[in-house]
């Protein structure tokens, strides 16, 4: 058991790709600290090691405490159970709500009009908050699109 192999498990359950995992990690990097980030995860997750500079934000970003995350074998846990070693089970992850505010700051009056219904939803359904981003981004990516053939 090794960090790296609890950090890969957790991001499997979650059903994140590196690359998702990496826009919550660093929303708002530029592509070299992406870059390098990147290859620090892709490291992290491939070796057997118990050190990381990355340890507290992923640690953060999971909402699961440093040495919980170091010192347990957490590759055998269901969703349900690694999200009981958080402090509120019930809350979303809060990756989820970083990458969602790093969109608002690019988002148009309409999109902002939606997003702060996402944070309303985020606050009596959390489990949807995942669906709504991809929503979301959807849109988004759609409007970036329309107002380029413009």
């Amino acid at each position: 058991m090794s960090f790296g192999e609890n950090v890969k498990h957790i991001r499997h359950l979650l059903g994140w790709t590196r690359s998702e995992m990496l826009k919550r990690l660093c929303p708002n990097a530029n592509g070299k600290e992406r870059a390098r980030v990147s290859q620090q995860v892709y490291q992290l997750e491939r070796r057997s090691s118990r050190r990381s500079e990355l340890l507290l934000p992923i640690s953060e970003l999971f909402g699961i405490a440093p040495s919980v995350l170091l010192n347990r074998d957490l590759t055998s846990l269901t969703l349900p159970e690694v999200k009981l070693l958080r402090d509120d089970p019930n809350s979303p992850v809060p990756g989820d709500l970083i990458a969602i505010a790093g969109r608002f700051a690019l988002a148009t009056g309409e999109a902002r009009a939606i997003v702060e219904k996402v944070i309303a939803v985020d606050r009596d359904h959390p489990q949807l908050v995942p669906k709504l981003s991809v929503i979301l981004d959807a849109y988004l990516d759609g409007v970036r699109t329309h107002s380029r053939r413009r």
